[in-house]
C-alpha cells in the first residue's frame, strides 16, 4: 500500500531540504493566520509539526543515496 506522502525517501536525506520543508509549512501557516484564515493556518502549522516530528524520527543515514546526489 502506498502512502500519500512518503517522507522516508532519499530525496529528504539532505538536512537543508528537511529544514526548508518545515520552514515553508510553518511560514505559510503563519501567513494564513495573519491573513484571517485560521483554519488553513492550523492545517499548515499542523503539517509543519508532523513533518518536523517525522523528519526527527527517520534515520536517513541508512537510506540509499545515488552517487550523483552527493
Amino acid at each position: 500500500m502506498r502512502k500519500l506522502i512518503d517522507l522516508n525517501v532519499p530525496f529528504f536525506a539532505p538536512l537543508w531540504i528537511r529544514v526548508a520543508v518545515v520552514a515553508v509549512c510553518v511560514c505559510w501557516g503563519l501567513f494564513e493566520m495573519s491573513a484571517g484564515a485560521p483554519m488553513w493556518g492550523i492545517v499548515f502549522l499542523g503539517l509543519g509539526a508532523i513533518c518536523a516530528w517525522r523528519f526527527a524520527t527517520i534515520d536517513y543515514s541508512t537510506s540509499e543515496v545515488d552517487e550523483g546526489d552527493k
